[in-house]
């Protein structure tokens, strides 16, 4: 069996997401993604608590039967790299051959990761072409819609409600959890 891994901040989980999740089962080089909501941002930034971005990615998924989503960072020292992530899921899933899910910006910029060589030995990437971006070796996923996390949570903290560019079952969660309100949650 063959796992793609989308990790990632998921704050919030969006279009663009699921396109690459549903690309990649397209693709029929994995035969599941799981999806990692990292602990907390590498960079110092405040997400949305860990509970909140797990749930809203559960729901993102909800009707890709061949999707799932894994609380596995909960666990694992802060901060954490990505060879942390993948050295987890293999040690807590004999047999299953990892592929990272990644974007192209990632493999223009593999040499600032933590230990990238080994990441890419243990899991594979699987890079999902960008528009405009320059030619990605073979094979790569679809491009999916380009979305904006961060223009996401402006759009919601005044108010408007970006229905096409987040799943609705994820951006009823937001507005009854009050995420990313003014004065609200992150």
């Amino acid at each position: 069996m063959i796992a793609g891994v989308l990790g990632g901040t998921f704050d919030p989980p969006h279009v663009g997401h699921l396109g690459l999740v549903r690309a990649a089962l397209i693709s029929t080089l994995v035969d599941e993604v799981w999806l990692a909501p990292c602990w907390s941002h590498r960079f110092g930034k405040a997400p949305a608590a860990f509970e909140h971005r797990v749930e809203m990615c559960r729901l993102l998924v909800a009707e890709e039967p061949r999707a799932s989503v894994t609380d596995i960072e909960r666990r694992l020292e802060r901060p954490g790299h990505t060879l942390d992530l993948v050295l987890a899921l293999q040690r807590d899933n004999p047999g299953v051959q990892l592929r990272l899910l990644a974007g192209a910006d990632i493999y223009f910029q593999q040499h600032l990761w933590h230990r990238y060589d080994e990441i890419a030995r243990i899991a594979p990437p699987l890079y999902s072409a960008r528009r405009g971006a320059p030619e990605l070796p073979r094979p790569f996923l679809e491009a999916p819609r380009e979305v904006s996390s961060s223009e996401l949570r402006q759009l919601l903290r005044r108010k408007e409600r970006p229905v096409d560019l987040i799943p609705h079952a994820v951006l009823k969660y937001i507005e009854s959890h009050g995420l990313y309100a003014e004065g609200g949650e992150p």
